[in-house]
């Protein structure tokens, strides 16, 4: 007779040994070919450990656009509820130099995140200096609109005005986000130390 402990191990996933992956990833990352590159930022997907997530995100800045598109989109399906991506994250979506498709899927990776503040406010900043003379970065702007209208639970429309109505918005919220991220993350420390 199988008893449910016995078919627990069968239907658990096995546990990963994320700081083997880092191990790993590391030296896989060093890779001159960044079809290697990719293949070592997926290998961190579903990372949970702090460690793993800041490890990973500080590679959004390879020279190669399709691995910060690997490592933002690896990101996005991590499980960072310490917020170690959320600043990285937010730089490379704030930089007018960095490319458009990487600038969305850090936008899309930061709509994942735990907290509000930053990633709101990352979100904000970056379509409101999208000036006139930046064609180019209007369908940028559009599609993190769309990210930014889902994670913050509101809808200003995609015109000229938007991007005003989402800063006075922040500025009516910020400070309420702000004090409820706090309080999620002294709840997380607090768990860790258990």
């Amino acid at each position: 007779m199988w008893t449910i402990a016995v078919l627990s191990l069968f239907l658990s996933p096995p546990a990963r040994d994320e700081k083997a992956l880092r191990d790993a990833f590391q030296k896989e990352i060093r890779a001159k070919d960044a079809a290697k590159r990719v293949e070592a930022a997926k290998t961190l997907a579903g990372a949970k450990e702090e460690e793993t997530i800041a490890l990973l995100a500080g590679h959004l800045k390879d020279a190669a656009k399709e691995v910060q598109l690997a490592v933002a989109e690896t990101l996005e399906g991590a499980e960072d509820s310490g917020g170690a991506a959320i600043k990285p994250l937010a730089a490379v979506l704030v930089d007018k130099k960095a490319d458009p498709d990487v600038r969305l899927a850090c936008a899309k990776a930061l709509a994942k995140a735990k907290y509000k503040a930053d990633p709101t406010a990352a979100m904000i900043q970056a379509i409101s200096t999208i000036s006139n003379e930046e064609k180019h970065l209007f369908k940028f702007g559009s599609d993190a609109t769309k990210v930014l209208n889902k994670f913050a639970g509101e809808d200003f429309g995609e015109g000229k005005l938007t991007p005003g109505l989402w800063e006075k918005w922040w500025a009516e919220n910020k400070e309420k986000l702000k004090k409820e991220d706090e309080a999620k993350l002294a709840e997380y420390k607090k768990s860790r130390k258990k």
